[in-house]
């Protein structure tokens, strides 16, 4: 192998020997704190952030990988926000007695997999970090065993997860007995059926649908996020969804630009019902972490907003909806965790009555999030919905962005109940615990991410330099 090959596929190998160094040293004969196990995998990801923003080289890796913009930016954003995940999984009080090296090097796993993803340039490889980012999430949903709906959302999202591989693979096999190849930079070019391949990256596209909770493949969603422990919600509604967008840009926008354009009716379509029934379902939850499921629904159907207009500025839109809504997510749920009680989360809105009140701080960022989630200035949120619609209303698809803007003012009734129950007068009477210094840092660090992005938006698209 070539030594730039090898140089380029260092962070991977990084993330990979991390995961299998923290299962060792879980083993040792002599007994690892968690603590140390904590510092050993953050060490980890932070040599693997190095690697992969002082020596990666663009290029490809045989056929299997490239080393881009793309892949670099999200391989960054992944291995952060996995740093996250474990700060705010050490500050999650019903779970910081129970991690153990499995936890964290599942987290590892997860993170190598969305990497693998966001660089694949083939169909198989996509598969592999795919399954790599899947599977540690069923055993992490499950975590605790003894949660009230633990063992049913991780078998529920495996079960469900399969059925995404099946239409996945089928696709993938569709695929090459259309063109003989799996290699996404040759697919399009050497298809000896034309009418096959199209029904091939339309089963992918459902497989992915599944795998990021779009309608009609959305109904597992608010039970796994209501049956995790509130860090792994984090993680699988921010960056492992952020992951699995990305490639789906990168295949039709990038690879695949003329199945892109054949398949805009269909995007066209998701998006409209995504927006819809995700908004309205969430108008009557009561559930903290299932108003927010239904929410993310909503927002990636925002998200084929910007797909759905097939040019250059709705791919950049979608690319920015998708860093800003994994932020504002992972920001939400770490004021979640910050507000946990001592054994378990608060489950309903009435569980967080007057907490705005009690911890001011913590009541301003939760206001910076669901504002931001709404779409109001000047946050990044509301960016990135102007991008989104702006490229709808650019190439004539009006009629969706109207009903886009009219979903937005719809949800900000539901993010200001939430915003209503935290100020309320009436204050809960149920225990919380201080949050520690890593809940904090993650907060303050995603606000000014949120607002930042939000007033310089370049910071992020200037940074992609496609074509």
């Amino acid at each position: 192998m070539p030594s730039a090959d090898l140089i380029n596929l260092i962070p991977y190998l990084l993330l990979t020997t991390g995961g299998l160094a923290i299962l060792t040293l879980g083993i040792w004969p002599k007994r690892v704190s968690i603590r140390l196990l904590s510092t050993a995998t953050l060490a980890f990801l932070l040599l693997g952030a190095a690697a992969t923003s002082l020596w990666q080289i663009p290029g490809a890796v045989g056929s299997m990988l490239v080393i881009d913009d793309i892949s670099r930016l999200f391989t960054l954003f992944f291995i952060f926000g996995a740093a996250a995940i474990v700060m705010l999984s050490f500050g999650h009080a019903p779970i910081r007695n129970e991690l153990q090296e499995e936890y964290l090097s599942l987290i590892l796993f997860a993170t190598l997999g969305m990497a693998l993803l966001v660089s694949s340039n083939n169909l198989i490889s996509a598969f592999v970090g795919l399954e790599i980012l899947a599977v540690p999430l069923y055993a992490l949903i499950a975590w605790q065993p003894t949660r009230y709906g633990a063992i049913e959302g991780g078998i529920k999202y495996a079960v469900l997860a399969g059925f995404a591989t099946a239409f996945f693979l089928y696709g993938v096999a569709l695929a090459y007995a259309s063109s003989g190849t799996l290699d996404l930079t040759e697919l399009n070019t050497v298809a000896s059926d034309e009418s096959l391949l199209p029904v091939a990256i339309t089963l992918i596209l459902v497989g992915i649908g599944f795998k990021v909770a779009l309608v009609p493949f959305h109904m597992w969603a608010p039970d796994i996020y209501q049956a995790a422990p509130s860090p792994i919600t984090a993680l699988f509604a921010s960056f492992s969804k952020a992951a699995t967008m990305v490639f789906l840009i990168r295949l039709l926008c990038l690879q695949l630009p003329s199945l892109w354009e054949m398949l805009l009716p269909l995007l066209w379509g998701l998006a409209l019902i995504s927006m819809v029934v995700g908004n309205l379902l969430a108008l009557n939850q009561q559930n903290l972490k299932r108003l927010l499921a239904y929410s993310s629904v909503a927002h990636l159907g925002y998200i084929l907003v910007a797909l759905s207009a097939g040019t250059a500025q709705g791919r950049d839109a979608a690319i920015y909806y998708a860093v800003t809504l994994a932020i504002m997510n992972v920001g939400a749920f770490a004021v979640i965790v910050a507000l946990t009680r001592r054994d378990q989360d608060r489950e309903n809105l009435i569980d967080y009555r007057g907490l705005g009140r009690r911890y001011p701080m913590l009541g301003l960022a939760m206001g910076i999030y669901l504002l931001a989630l709404a779409g109001l200035p000047p946050t990044a949120g509301f960016m990135a919905k102007l991008l989104a619609f702006g490229a709808a209303i650019e190439v004539g698809n009006v009629m969706l962005a109207i009903v886009a803007v009219i979903n937005t003012a719809l949800s900000f009734f539901y993010y200001l109940r939430v915003m209503m129950v935290f100020y309320s007068e009436q204050e809960t009477t149920l225990d919380t615990i201080p949050p520690t210094q890593g809940t904090l840092i993650v907060i303050i660090i995603t606000i000014l991410l949120i607002i930042g992005l939000g007033i310089f938006p370049e910071w992020l698209l200037g940074s992609l330099k496609l074509p």
